[in-house]
């Protein structure tokens, strides 16, 4: 007969298993719901106006509340944030209480405690996490970026990825890595400077990503043409990009949503917005129609 420390040992083998099920299968519900979500929404990648992290300047929640609601008027109902800190953490709820109905979480340094505490915090209005954005290899290493996807995995219920540019998913460790994939993808950044011919080397990335993808939902994060700074960066080009992308059923985020001054590194990264940094539309997306919440 069995003692009865063995039985208590076979007792809790068993509810470890029986709660590793839920887990797997909460994770697999919510992941079939966020499939739906990547096709089906109109996502747009965020990051504040009256923000600059190179100064620690974060925007209120009033300023955060003024541009989702933009936003939101102008038809996007999905919202792809970069990091969890400060007022960054409150993103989630404010647009969850304007009516998005989608909301990817991003967290920036995945060695900072509180920015993944914030993120996991706010997992009730979180439909997946993003950790991490082109840091691999510079930032963190694989195994640790690895460790802290399966932590929020497991502490959240969520889906979780992380984010590399396209050239790095050639690479099977990088492109195994999430519960979806997730890559930048920037044509103009490749030397391609034909908003049309742009889209077809996105068609293609697509298609290449989807024979390997062993059945994960693929979305975009990044893909956008910048308006100012170089040659060929102009509005007219943003607005013919985006128009022939619509037309291609590819899952994409429009990146993105404002103008970043403090992205200073180059001639074209402050002038990636959809709106400029005063929250006016250009080109593109002033031939939208608005959609009143």
């Amino acid at each position: 007969m069995l003692r009865f420390k063995d039985e208590l040992k076979i007792i809790i083998v068993f509810l470890i298993l029986f709660a590793a099920l839920l887990t797997h299968q909460a994770l697999c519900d919510s992941g079939e719901e966020f499939s739906e979500k990547i096709r089906n929404l109109k996502w747009v990648a965020y990051a504040p106006c009256n923000f600059d992290p190179t100064r620690d300047i974060y925007p209120s929640q009033d300023s955060l509340r003024e541009d989702l609601s933009l936003l939101y008027k102008y038809g996007f109902r999905g919202i792809v944030t970069y990091g969890s800190l400060r007022s960054l953490a409150d993103i989630p709820r404010i647009a969850c209480e304007i009516g998005f109905s989608g909301m990817i979480m991003g967290v920036w340094d995945i060695f900072n405690r509180e920015e993944i505490m914030n993120a996991m915090m706010a997992s009730e209005y979180v439909d997946g996490y993003c950790i991490g954005n082109e840091g691999l290899n510079s930032r963190y290493d694989l195994d640790k970026l690895k460790a802290v996807i399966e932590n929020v995995r497991i502490a959240t219920n969520k889906p979780v990825t992380t984010t590399e540019q396209i050239s790095d998913y050639s690479n099977d460790n990088v492109l195994s890595v999430g519960d979806w994939i997730l890559p930048n993808i920037h044509p103009f950044l490749s030397e391609i400077k034909d908003p049309k011919k742009g889209v077809k080397w996105i068609e293609k990335h697509f298609q290449r990503l989807s024979k390997h993808s062993h059945g994960r939902p693929i979305l975009f994060k990044e893909t956008g043409w910048p308006t100012a700074g170089l040659p060929k960066a102009t509005q007219a080009n943003q607005k013919e990009f985006f128009l022939n992308l619509e037309k291609t059923g590819v899952p994409f985020v429009y990146f993105e949503a404002f103008d970043q001054f403090w992205k200073n590194y180059s001639a074209i990264e402050p002038h990636w917005g959809l709106f400029n940094s005063k929250r006016k539309p250009k080109k593109f997306i002033s031939s939208a129609p608005l959609q009143e919440p």
